[in-house]
């Protein structure tokens, strides 16, 4: 039997479906094209174990995909694909954030109310989108890329999946902005029989999916963009009422002054949280409370912290555009 560079080509693509590989055409065929020799230096081991006369050609196939299987998992390890959203390799090691589920998060919680909002293809559970809130909030002020971002707030959530997930990301920042939400949909409904009705009945990779849309937009709701001489408005839904965030961020005095004035739906606070100092303000009912900051360096970002009464604090990040 001659095993040519069709029998190489055709185990290669079986490959990169079982081991979930992300790659383009493109890639593919660049692989193909560089690593076409490699068939050559298997037969030598195929003869060894399995004479290529013996006419067991079930055999012969199965035992060169086990080779080849072996030899590519080698090549990733020495060499992994990067990610779409990668230039370089990156370490991602595993920390207290992504190892365990956030300890206290209350599924009742006033924030959730926003988070039901979510314009996404199925509704999710209160605990998850609590789960998956906690986690946003530690990741929002964290130096990492979007995509890195999707993955760690997740990945508690799917242990093992870490390459499904980095995978799946991909999908998610392509959708629904560029994409559209019909793709979306779509998109579901390629991964599994159809779309979920619930996140429940959906599989595991339509979850996944799900479970970084809505922390994509969680992540978004969380950092609070200003232009400077620009009065800009955000607000949060909660159980009790809106929370209406003013910010304003102007030059005065040869630095830049942030200054937010909050709607309270009830009594508590606003922290504001810069490199130079802090500034809160609280009060025990419903109403207005300003914080400031000033002599900010120009695209310096900072730090709200609100609080409604007993319930838990809600973190933003002012970015300067």
């Amino acid at each position: 039997m001659d095993y040519d560079s069709e029998a190489y080509q055709a185990a290669f693509i079986r490959l990169v479906q079982d081991l979930k590989l992300a790659l383009s055409e493109d890639e593919i065929e660049h692989f193909l094209t560089t690593k076409s020799s490699e068939a050559e230096t298997l037969l030598p081991l195929l003869n060894e174990e399995l004479p290529l006369n013996s006419g067991d050609l079930p055999a012969v196939q199965d035992r060169f995909y086990a080779l080849l299987k072996h030899r590519l998992q080698a090549e990733i390890q020495r060499k992994p694909p990067l990610f779409p959203w990668e230039d370089e390799i990156l370490d991602y090691q595993a920390d207290s954030l992504g190892e365990t589920v956030m300890a206290g998060v209350k599924p009742n919680s006033l924030w959730l109310a926003q988070l039901r909002r979510l314009a996404l293809p199925v509704a999710l559970p209160d605990e998850l989108l609590g789960q998956l809130l906690a986690q946003c909030q530690q990741l929002s002020q964290a130096s990492l890329r979007e995509g890195a971002k999707l993955v760690k707030s997740v990945e508690s959530l799917f242990p093992g999946e870490f390459l499904e997930l980095n995978r799946l990301a991909g999908v998610v920042m392509v959708s629904p902005a560029r994409s559209g939400y019909a793709s979306l949909q779509e998109r579901l409904a390629e991964l599994g029989d159809d779309v979920p009705d619930s996140y429940a009945t959906a599989l595991p990779p339509q979850q996944m999916i799900l479970s970084m849309l809505a922390a994509r937009e969680i992540l978004n709701s969380l950092s609070l963009s200003v232009v400077p001489n620009q009065l800009q408005a955000h607000q949060w839904v909660t159980e009790i009422g809106a929370l209406t965030l003013e910010v304003d961020y102007r030059s005065q005095d040869g630095g830049m002054t942030l200054r937010i004035q909050g709607q309270l739906p009830c009594g508590g606070s606003l922290m504001l949280q810069g490199e130079q100092g802090r500034s809160i303000a609280e009060r025990d009912d419903a109403g207005n409370v300003i914080v400031e900051l000033h002599d900010l360096l120009p695209g310096q970002s900072a730090q709200l912290e609100v609080r409604l009464g007993e319930d838990d604090g809600l973190l933003f990040t002012i970015d300067p555009a």
